[in-house]
């Protein structure tokens, strides 16, 4: 479908919606590790619990074995805490202002002029190293 094919209306509501998410959402993108992957929108005030909802809805999982940041050159992860008590923001900017190694585990993955897009990783249970060799 080409732009033209959309009414006015539409794609003015879907030019605001795409500017006015940086303002309130974080773009996950949640990475299974076999490698498939699809975007997440969630509220920047959002508790890590909800992150954890969200992904299972979004992947029709109820059995999360859990979510993880990684460095994507050493492969060291850590595992991302399921709370109500921490949201998304302060998740995020605890990495982000972090002195250490766990600082590269969250950074964007497309570069600028795109938006900022934070990957994740998802482990639903199923283990693929026998074709990724990239297992927890």
């Amino acid at each position: 479908m080409t732009e033209e094919s959309f009414s006015p209306e539409y794609i003015k509501h879907m030019t605001e919606f795409t500017n006015s998410i940086s303002n309130t959402k974080y773009i996950i993108e949640v990475t299974k590790f076999c490698g498939y992957s699809e975007f997440l929108f969630v509220f920047k005030n959002s508790s890590l619990l909800d992150l954890y909802k969200h992904v299972s809805h979004q992947f029709c999982c109820n059995d999360i074995k859990g979510l993880y940041i990684r460095n994507e050159q050493t492969k060291s992860k850590q595992r991302i805490p399921i709370t109500e008590q921490i949201t998304i923001r302060q998740f995020i900017m605890q990495i982000i202002n972090s002195n250490d190694e766990i600082k590269d585990m969250l950074k964007p993955v497309y570069s600028l002029p795109s938006p900022v897009v934070y990957r994740i990783y998802f482990d639903d249970g199923h283990c693929f190293c026998h074709t990724t060799n990239d297992c927890l």
